[in-house]
């Protein structure tokens, strides 16, 4: 059949309504049977449960809970770093046996001689007298004696140098006096006694012992004696009334400057000995460069004295204080 005559037929068709409905109604049953063939063939029908039974739970997994994003942080630029800070100088205090200390108004030009005056501040008269001998000397004042600290300040004022006279306890019956150090006393009584000696008053160098033949013989208690001079920076000199004296062994022990007496200038008040033991002081520090002496306020050992120091001076000697005398053997 030619096309023309099969279009003019459908057009003849198509204008009939009845037709033209039934060819639209037609045209949707298979659009819509053709999309339900679609549906079902996905698979996105819901099963049904077999009669009788129930429906299966699925159970899911919970979706993790969200989780806020922070604002991005603002980035601050770090400051640029200090630059270091330049090495601190520590200043260290001298200890007291060198800030306390007398120093001689020349360097020591020929051998040196340290006279030591034990016992000051008992006797008023001899303690004054020996303040005015021409030359510096080193005075071991009693604690317990009456003033004692004014006495000290005047000995300084004048250039003399200061120990404390510990007493200590000695072989025998004599009595040292108050606040002696004791053997066989406890640690803390001898601490007590220590402190109470060197808190009567101040700017001395160190101590040395009165008496005390039987207690520098003790090595534990001179060991006890020796830290506390360590930890107040003093010096010791041992006045060596035993010959089995422990104090040199203690102050090596403890790292404390000590030195030791080459002579008794009066063993007795009389002072007979004292120009024999003067001429042996000279020949000690003629051979080692320096000597050290104890005496007394004794009137023949302060005659003997204020006629001596100028002639021995004269002589090429040098008067110093203990200081000088112990900063000399330690670098000898």
């Amino acid at each position: 059949m030619p096309y023309r005559k099969v279009f003019k037929r459908i057009k003849k068709l198509w204008a009939d309504p009845e037709i033209r409905r039934d060819a639209l109604v037609g045209v949707l049953s298979v659009v819509l049977a053709t999309g339900l063939a679609l549906y079902w063939r996905s698979g996105a029908r819901p099963e049904r449960p077999a009669a009788g039974s129930k429906a299966p739970v699925v159970l899911r997994e919970a979706p993790p809970p969200a989780v806020a994003v922070p604002p991005q942080a603002v980035l601050v630029p770090k400051p640029p770093a200090a630059p270091p800070a330049p090495p601190r100088h520590v200043v260290t205090e001298p200890p007291a046996w060198k800030r306390n200390a007398v120093v001689p108004s020349a360097e020591p030009k020929g051998p040196m001689i340290a006279i030591v005056i034990d016992d000051m501040g008992a006797n008023r008269k001899g303690t004054e007298r020996a303040m005015g001998l021409p030359a510096p000397i080193t005075f071991a004042f009693l604690p317990y004696t009456r003033n004692v600290a004014s006495s000290v300040k005047l000995s300084r004022e004048r250039g003399h140098e200061i120990l404390v006279h510990v007493p200590m306890e000695p072989v025998g019956k004599d009595d040292p006096g108050p606040h002696a150090l004791r053997v066989g006393e406890t640690d803390d009584q001898l601490k007590a006694d220590l402190a109470w000696c060197l808190d009567q008053f101040g700017g001395y160098v160190g101590i040395n012992n009165h008496m005390g033949s039987r207690f520098t013989s003790d090595a534990k208690g001179m060991a006890l004696v020796m830290a506390t001079l360590k930890d107040r920076g003093l010096m010791f000199l041992d006045s060596r009334t035993s010959a089995q004296t422990q104090a040199a062994n203690a102050a090596r022990a403890a790292g404390l400057p000590t030195v030791s007496r080459d002579v008794f200038l009066d063993n007795d008040e009389e002072g007979g000995e004292v120009k024999a033991e003067l001429s042996r002081l000279e020949q000690i520090a003629l051979k080692h460069g320096v000597a050290i002496a104890i005496g007394h306020p004794h009137p023949i050992t302060l005659d003997m004295l204020e006629k001596w120091i100028p002639d021995a001076q004269a002589r090429g000697f040098t008067l110093v204080p203990l200081t000088a005398a112990l900063k000399h053997r330690e670098a000898s």
